[in-house]
């Protein structure tokens, strides 16, 4: 009985501290993947080797959301996207601000990062609803109204999406995927 006694009583082996290299480079990783570990667990990163604590992990989507959210605009939606992969929930206000500046296209994308931002596990039920109430809204604006493209977005469209488009225009590209969206949202 001693032996299991001492056995399970035994302190936890003490691990070492992470390198300032280490640090940066958890960072880095996080950022990459717009702080979401469950895609860097897909694709194969093992991001648990760096035992970050919680409130560390916290900080820096805070940074990164911060970092985005300040370089939101309806022409280049890299950061409409980035604050999309990271289910950030807090930009949500942001991108409701510009999404009535935006194209068609651009308010497709928001409408698309606000739904991501809605699916984030563990958000309060009443928060959820109401982001699917701004992607219906937003959704219902593109398809009540003639699809509006700046040339960027229909040169970006026919770049990134040739096997998807098939013989669609980029705006009969548009206007099928928010009608997609707007069926999703309203399940």
């Amino acid at each position: 009985m001693g032996f299991l006694r001492n056995l399970f009583s035994k302190a936890p082996k003490e691990v070492p501290p992470l390198s300032d290299e280490e640090i940066e480079q958890a960072k880095k990783i996080f950022f990459e993947y717009s702080c979401n570990e469950f895609n860097m667990a897909r694709e194969g990163e093992n991001f648990g080797k760096y035992r970050l604590s919680e409130e560390q992990k916290a900080e820096w989507r805070n940074e990164f959301i911060a970092g985005w959210s300040r370089k939101l605009s309806v022409d280049d939606l890299e950061a409409v996207n980035r604050l999309g992969a990271a289910e950030a929930i807090e930009a949500v206000p942001d991108l409701l601000g510009i999404a009535e500046k935006g194209d068609s296209y651009a308010r497709l994308m928001i409408a698309g990062a606000i739904k991501s931002a809605g699916s984030k596990y563990g958000i309060d039920k009443n928060l959820r609803k109401q982001t699917l109430d701004s992607v219906i809204k937003l959704s219902e604006s593109i398809v009540g109204s003639q699809i509006q493209l700046s040339e960027k977005h229909k040169k970006e469209i026919l770049a990134f999406h040739p096997s998807i488009l098939g013989t669609l225009t980029p705006e009969e590209y548009v206007l099928k995927v928010a009608k997609f969206v707007l069926s999703e949202a309203k399940k």
